[in-house]
Order: C-alpha cells, then structure tokens, then sequence
C-alpha cells in the first residue's frame, strides 16, 4: 500500500494520522466565524480544514412534497433544500477561506457535489478533493473529480464492499491512483455500537489503500480505536461552540474537545509503535529481575555442578533458566562462591567447537543466506549453492582459514571462522544458527574460537573485527569481550583486541 501525498503530508502507514476538522455548516451564516473556525483547528492540531462546496439547487430541487421531507434522526421534520439553504458555505466566501487557511499554515480542503463545485474548485487551487459517503454512487461526479488528477479522499457510509469497489474502479479508470477511503457511518451523530470499526483493517487488505475514520459519533473513543485499528485519517466536525445555532452543531467537537481528541491520537500512535520483540528501553533495568542460574553453595575447581550447588533463582545475571538441565553434570572450572551467576566461562564444555567438515557443507550454507544474517552481511544478496561450494571447499583446505561448527550439548549453534591476515594478527567472524539468536552463545563461542586460534597459531596476538554499520549486537558482543573501536569504513567499523 502506498503513501498518498495530500496538502503538506503524507498519508499511510508509517505517517502521523493525518487530522480533517470539517467546518460544515458550524459558521452559521458567518465569513468572520469561518474565519475563526480555521485559526482554532490549527491552533488545536488539524492537519486540515474542511469545507463543502455546493448550494441547494446543485444538490436538490425546491419541492415540498413527502420526498423531499425528513422523517427521522437530528434533522427531523425539516426540508432538503431549506436545510441546505441553512447549511451551505457561500462560494464567495471559499476563497477568502483558503487564503486565511494558507496564512494559518493549515491545509484546505473541499467536497464538492456537482461538476459545477469541482470547476469553481479547481479555479480556488485546490490540492485535493473529498467525496461524501452520500455521492459515493454518484459515478459520473467521481470520474469528473478524479479526472483532475489530485488525490480523492472518499468516505464510504452506508456503501457495500461492491458499491465501493465500483467508485474505486472508476477513479482508477482516469489513471488517477490517489485514492484515501474513510470508513464512515452516515447517521449523526453516530452511535459506536453501529460504527464497525474492524472494518478499517478488511478495507486497507481488500482495496490496497490507506484508510481512515470519518466520525459523527461523539467524543474521542471511536478515533482513537481506529487508529489502534491501523486508521490513517480522522475527521471531526469542528465548531467554536455547540450553542451557536446551525444544523451541525449537536454532532460537532469544541475546540477543547478536538484538542483533546488529537493529544490522544497522538499518544495512541506513540503506543502502538512498530512490531518489536525484546527489551525495551524502560525495561532494560529490569532485566535483571528474571530469574537466572546461580551458585547456592560454594563450588570448588573441579567440582560437578548439581541441583544442590545451583538453583534458578532471582536476579538475573547467570545463564539462562533453560541452561539448567544441559550445565547440570558439567564440571566448573573456576570455582564459585555461594550467590555467585553461573556464567559460560566458568563451566567445561558448555559450549564445544569443532572442526568444519565436508558434511557441515550444507549446514553453513543454510545458515549464511538466513535472511537476518544476509542482512548483516556486507553483501546482502543470497549465495548461490554453487559459489558456496565452491568457497567452503577451498576454506577447509586453506593454510590461513579455520572454520568451527559451535555445538550446545549435540546441538549445531552456529559456526566461527578465523582468517591469518599476517604472522600476528587473525579477523574474526561469526553466526548464530536462526532459531538459537538472543541466547548468549555469541561471546562464549568467540571466546572459545580464540583460545582455540591461539592454540593452533601462538604467534596470533591481536584479534579483528569487522562489523557492518548498524550491527549494534555485534558491536556490543566484541566489545563485552575487549574489543575495542579501531577503525571505520564506509560500509563497517573495525574493532581489535590484542591479547
């Protein structure tokens, strides 16, 4: 789904919601209050003013009988045309309007009702068009607006999937693929038991364009539980006061209302966020409250760690509980003081490297065009299986190049790699199997890869690294182990260690 580009904003995902203060008939006969109107929706955070443009002739015709009378809802018993008579925003005033909205730094916006509204429209400059839920079947009056080639919000009260998707088809008839939709119910004011609001998400996958909430319910909790729902749009009506006497004013927001309303969108959009999984930044201190291993009793050199010796307990700075049944057995070699974390450097074995072998082929192959790892790669484009082969093979005959499959108990975890790029000095470089990330195999497998570098090459006494911009893991998992900054390219950071 792509963004829409309305006014001075943006409109789709990943855009702040873009706010509509629809004026309507809320100047009750006033250019001066207009006038007002505008400057007060800036002043409350709209992101646009909105107007309509038509006159009780272009929408109906003078007739009295029962056709043309109201029966229910907040405009009961009155007339079409004497109500539009009421309600209309005079065209002279409109392009005073725009200039006040220009001057406010507020966008402008109109909906027009007939071809004589978008040709007075077009003559005023405006930059998009909005089409009532009212005209959604009025086809002609969408392709004639479309036509323009500016961007068409659409509001869809009342409408069937299919009545929407033929006004949709008939914009994209004119070659014009600007399109916003408006989930919309056309009672006013609304009521939110009869709002459906999850219909937002089914209209953004069904037509393939950002959608929004054209709202007549009162009050703030149906907008901010569409946007929740992925809305991209929320228009109001705005008035200065709901004593002032119009037929908008009972369904209309004050300004404080509106104020109201667009702090708490703005706070709904900074909750929702993106998707994301891990530690937060205000949790990050409370990590340290999980429970993790830790020595219970005092643990000499050489002794076999037992359920006696260590227990899963609070705080949080030993080896993961899931770590408990594969150390258990296992001899620590260091010693532990009782209220001391298990840690991986203190137990034999817990982590094993081997040598590569023509078997692991595949295995490395696999992990190395996982997406995640391409995508820390300095090339990001997958390895054909060919070119691996051929470079695994020469890896595992060269003089300068090891090669390690790490092993948790008889679990492949990752590989290690280690490069002679002089007498003294070998690059490192490393993966995590996708499926065993974020589990702290990382150091304790570069550690590893060291003592084992070193024993193989004792002439080694400095260790690099190079890790792609961005790769903030990385960066912190050389760094826990002595690396320090040494170095930047254009596309990594270079981090040694000398030993």
């Amino acid at each position: 789904m792509e963004t829409i580009e309305v006014g001075k904003r943006k409109i789709g995902n990943g855009c702040p919601v873009y706010m509509i203060a629809e004026m309507s008939a809320n100047h009750a006969g006033s250019l001066e209050r207009a006038k007002e109107i505008v400057w007060k929706a800036k002043e409350c955070g709209a992101d646009c003013i909105k107007i309509q443009t038509y006159t009780p002739d272009t929408l109906t015709i003078d007739c009295h009988n029962s056709y043309f009378e109201i029966e229910n809802g907040t405009w009961k018993g009155e007339n079409l045309y004497s109500l539009y008579g009421k309600a209309y925003t005079p065209w002279e005033w409109q392009g005073t309007i725009k200039e006040e909205a220009d001057r406010a730094g507020i966008d402008f916006l109109s909906t027009p009702f007939d071809k004589t509204a978008v040709d007075f429209l077009e003559n005023l400059g405006v930059g998009f068009y909005k089409i009532a839920s009212f005209e959604l079947v009025d086809l002609p009056l969408i392709s004639y607006a479309a036509s323009k080639g500016k961007p068409i919000i659409l509001s869809t009260g009342m409408a069937a999937a299919e009545e929407i998707r033929e006004a949709v088809d008939t914009i994209l008839r004119t070659g014009n693929k600007q399109i916003v939709l408006l989930k919309c119910s056309s009672a006013y004011p609304a009521d939110p038991a009869d709002m459906h609001l999850r219909t937002i998400a089914d209209m953004k996958e069904r037509f393939g364009f950002p959608v929004g909430l054209s709202d007549h319910s009162m009050g703030s909790l149906s907008a901010v539980t569409a946007v929740a729902l992925g809305a991209s749009v929320i228009e109001k009506h705005f008035c200065l006061s709901r004593e002032i006497e119009n037929p908008d004013a009972s369904f209309s927001m004050t300004p404080a209302e509106f104020k109201a309303m667009v702090e708490a969108v703005r706070n709904a959009e900074q909750a929702l966020g993106g998707v994301f999984y891990g530690v937060s930044r205000q949790e990050e201190s409370s990590v340290v409250f999980r429970r993790s291993l830790f020595a219970v009793k005092d643990i000499a050199p050489g002794e076999k760690l037992t359920e006696e010796n260590i227990r899963i307990i609070r705080p949080g700075y030993g080896l993961a509980p899931r770590e408990y049944e594969h150390v258990l057995g296992k001899v620590c070699e260091s010693g532990l003081k009782r209220g001391t974390p298990l840690d991986p450097y203190a137990i034999r074995d817990y982590l094993t490297l081997v040598p590569a072998k023509k078997e692991h082929c595949e295995l490395v192959f696999t992990w190395a065009n996982d997406p995640e790892t391409r995508a820390q790669s300095f090339s990001g484009e997958p390895i054909a299986w060919e070119d691996h082969c051929i470079w695994y093979e020469s890896s595992l005959v060269s003089k300068t190049r090891s090669i390690y499959i790490c092993y948790h108990g008889n679990t492949p975890v990752g590989v290690f790699r280690t490069d002679l790029v002089s007498d003294t000095g070998a690059e490192i470089s490393y993966q995590i199997a996708p499926g065993y990330r974020h589990r702290g195999y990382s150091a304790p497998m570069i550690w590893l890869g060291q003592k084992h570098t070193l024993k193989k090459t004792p002439s080694v006494t400095t260790f690099y690294a190079n890790i792609k911009n961005g790769n903030t893991a990385s960066q912190k998992t050389v760094e826990k182990l002595g690396y320090r900054r040494t170095g930047q390219e254009e596309e990594y950071m270079v981090f040694s260690k000398t030993m």
